[in-house]
Parts: structure tokens; sequence; C-alpha cells
């Protein structure tokens, strides 16, 4: 089994820790989140182990928490917008 047949069962994939903390991440995962030299992760901590993700999929999961306190057809952009507009 390659790591392309783990990411597809959502399996952990082994590193480890280098000098000064560092961690490879490889080629195979990064080509497949998009996740190119130079780009930010983020590192949280969930209890006693860690999780690591894109900015970008941070960005939908919380667009996703909130869309549900929108109500159908408001659009939080006009709102917005409206409000600003207001204090201008």
């Amino acid at each position: 089994m390659d790591i392309l047949d783990n990411l597809r069962q959502n399996e952990p994939i082994r590193v480890r820790i280098a000098a000064g903390g560092r961690i490879v991440i490889p080629a195979e995962i990064r080509q497949s989140l998009g996740v190119r030299e130079g780009d930010e992760l983020l590192i949280i901590r969930e209890g006693d182990g860690i999780r690591m993700t894109t900015v970008l999929q941070t960005a939908k999961e919380v667009q996703a928490f909130f869309e549900q306190f929108k109500k159908p057809g408001e659009s939080m952009v006009d709102e917005f917008l409206a409000e600003r507009r207001e204090e201008a």
C-alpha cells in the first residue's frame, strides 16, 4: 500500500520530527492539498494531539459553521455593505 492509498482511506501517515522541530510533509500529500513551499498551514491542538490544516480549509470550515445562522435568502455581504453605508 502506498501513501496515496492511505490518503484515500483517511488513515494516518507516519512522519518524523527532524532537527529544529521540522516535519516533512510527503510530496503526495502536499500535491493533493495544493500546498506549496512558503504556504502557511495551521496547527491546532486537539486534546493530546494536533491537527494540521490549510488556511483555506479552515476558512471553509468557519464559513460552514456560520452558515447555520444565516436566514434563507439573506446576503451577509449586502447586509455588511448597508451597515457601512449607514455609518458613512
